[in-house]
């Protein structure tokens, strides 16, 4: 059995907006490398607003997602 935690950083974003959001990163597949396997996208981009990271673990995978902050100054 695997455990997947998933950080919402994003406040204007819905609980079902976060589980689709990442939804996308897991339908993607594990396309990162690291020298224990494969796995899921390490930062995936989402409508040029959000970031999905992902990040394995001993027990399954961490996502945190984030809004990008763009500054245009």
């Amino acid at each position: 059995m695997s455990k997947w935690i998933i950080q919402n950083e994003a406040d204007d974003l819905t609980d079902i907006q976060v589980v689709n959001y990442i939804e996308d990163v897991i339908m993607a597949g594990k396309i990162s490398t690291t020298k224990t396997g494969p796995q899921y996208c390490f930062v995936t981009r989402i409508n040029d607003n959000y970031i999905v990271t992902c990040d394995k673990t001993d027990y399954g995978y961490k996502f945190i997602i984030y809004k990008e902050e763009l500054n245009n100054g």
